[in-house]
């Protein structure tokens, strides 16, 4: 071996540092500027809670249509409440998590804690729930998300389209994320949650089509999102949601008791 074998090997070594630094100092740019266009003001206040209705199609053996409203927080600690109709009983449900416990209420009746077996059902509905909400804030506040997630990695498809990737908490487990650009936009076309195994297999993959963006309160706001469980171009969405109304802000929501949840009206 010659004595500059050593010497090139730690030179590539370097150079391939300075590469993998590079990208991600350029991911984490273009995600700043992502952050940066989704507000249509300069108001760039973090957000901690939001209130949004929404009208849900639902795919499968059982499809179905309803609206519903989510008020949910993320701090001081993460809160929950869902709010929908119920047309067999023409009465509103209400179901949430308060920080501690689980609890269900329906109108003209007191709160009612969800602690025993039979309300396993319920109490899956809200935390899948608070999941739905946890992702929502990730699309409604990219730039509170880029702070807390940093992409690392930049790739660009054959057709332009930029893809950001990094890594989150999810349900308590960490996932790989990717944040699609399509070519010449700024805004995300999709978002994709993809959980790997200790080898690196593929195990969950779920993403969001981001479609017609549209300014609520000083934000850049999709209003129609499909759910999609596969990665394949001519897969149909499994849940579709279009977003009605939204409020949020720094400051905790003002009570609900007398909002109704969409009843599927259109924009």
């Amino acid at each position: 071996m010659s004595i500059a074998t050593p010497f090139l090997y730690l030179l590539a070594s370097f150079v391939a540092q300075d590469t993998a630094s590079s990208t991600s100092t350029e991911a984490e740019a273009l995600m700043r500027e992502v952050a940066a266009a989704q507000f249509s003001d300069a108001n760039a206040t973090p957000m901690t809670r939001f209130e949004v209705q929404l009208f849900l199609r639902e795919r499968g053996e059982h499809p179905r249509e309803f609206g519903f409203l989510l008020n949910y927080a993320s701090h001081p600690q993460e809160t929950f409440e869902l709010a929908i109709d119920d047309v067999e009983s023409n009465t509103q449900i209400r179901k949430g998590f308060d920080g501690k416990e689980y609890w269900l209420r329906q109108a003209g009746e007191e709160k009612q804690i969800l602690s025993g077996r039979e309300f396993t059902e319920d109490r899956q509905a809200i935390e899948d729930g608070l999941t739905l909400s946890s992702d929502l804030m990730v699309l409604l506040d990219l730039g509170q998300f880029a702070d807390n997630n940093p992409p690392t990695k930049l790739t660009t498809s054959d057709t332009g389209t930029r893809i950001l990737e990094g890594t989150v908490t999810r349900q308590q487990q960490l996932y790989t994320y990717r944040i699609h650009l399509d070519a010449e936009q700024v805004l995300p076309s999709m978002v994709d949650f993809i959980l790997y195994d200790d080898e690196q297999q593929q195990v969950q993959f779920q993403r969001f089509s981001t479609l017609a963006y549209k300014a609520y309160a000083g934000r850049q706001i999709p209003q129609v999102l499909c759910e999609f469980d596969s990665n394949v171009s001519k897969a149909l969405p499994q849940r579709i949601y279009e977003i009605h109304h939204l409020s949020w802000g720094p400051h905790p929501s003002l009570p609900s008791d007398d909002k109704k949840p969409s009843q599927g009206q259109r924009n």
